[in-house]
C-alpha cells in the first residue's frame, strides 16, 4: 500500500489525448460491467466533453487510471460519470483524484449534481464513494433507481452546488452498510 500511495505522489490528472484510447479500452475490458467504449466514442468524448474526461498520468508517462464524464441537461447543470476506473492497487487513491477534479469542475461549471452507477452489492465501493462525497462536497449520495437495462446497477446522485432538495421518492442510502 505504501508503495501505491507513493506512486501517486507522482502522478497529475490530465487532458484525455487519442493515444490514450489503448490503454482506457485495455482498462475497461478489465471490468466485467464496463462497456468497452470504441474509438470513435472516445474520441466523441474527447472532442465534444474534454473537460469531463480525464486521465491519471505517473510522471513515467504510464496511466494509472481514467475517467469518462458529460454534462447533462436532465437534471440540468448536471455531470454524468460513465466510467471511472483505475489500475490496481490505485484504485482508491485514483478515485480520491478524480473526485476532487470533480469538484473543481462542479466549480467552474456551476453543475449542481454528479450522477453515477453502480452495482448497489459493492458496499466497500459505496462506502468510499460516500466518504468522498462528505470529504468533497459535503453532501449525501442519493440512491434513485435501478438501472433498467443494467446488471443488477443502480443510479446514484450527489447533489452538489445549489442543488435542490432530493425529491422524497428517492431514498439516501442506508448508512448502516
Amino acid at each position: 500500500m505504501k508503495k501505491a500511495v507513493q506512486t501517486l505522489l507522482k502522478t497529475r490528472i490530465r487532458s484525455m489525448e487519442p493515444r490514450d484510447f489503448g490503454f482506457i479500452r485495455s482498462l475497461a475490458d478489465e471490468f466485467p460491467t464496463f462497456t468497452v467504449p470504441s474509438e470513435y466514442i472516445l474520441w466523441f468524448f474527447l472532442r465534444f466533453h474534454p473537460d469531463y474526461c480525464r486521465v491519471l498520468e505517473h510522471e513515467s508517462g504510464d496511466l494509472k487510471g481514467y475517467l469518462l464524464a458529460m454534462p447533462t441537461t436532465n437534471p440540468k447543470d448536471g455531470i454524468a460519470i460513465w466510467q471511472v476506473a483505475a489500475i490496481q492497487p490505485n484504485q482508491a487513491f485514483a478515485l480520491e483524484y478524480f473526485t476532487a477534479y470533480l469538484r473543481d469542475l462542479v466549480e467552474r461549471t456551476g453543475a449542481t449534481s454528479i450522477a453515477f452507477t453502480i452495482q448497489q452489492e459493492s458496499a466497500a465501493s459505496l462506502r468510499l464513494i460516500r466518504s468522498l462525497a462528505k470529504q468533497f462536497f459535503d453532501c449525501d449520495v442519493v440512491q434513485l433507481n435501478s438501472v433498467p437495462t443494467g446488471q443488477g446497477e443502480y443510479e446514484f446522485q450527489l447533489l452538489v452546488g445549489e442543488a435542490s432538495p432530493v425529491t422524497k421518492n428517492n431514498t439516501k442510502i442506508d448508512r448502516a452498510r
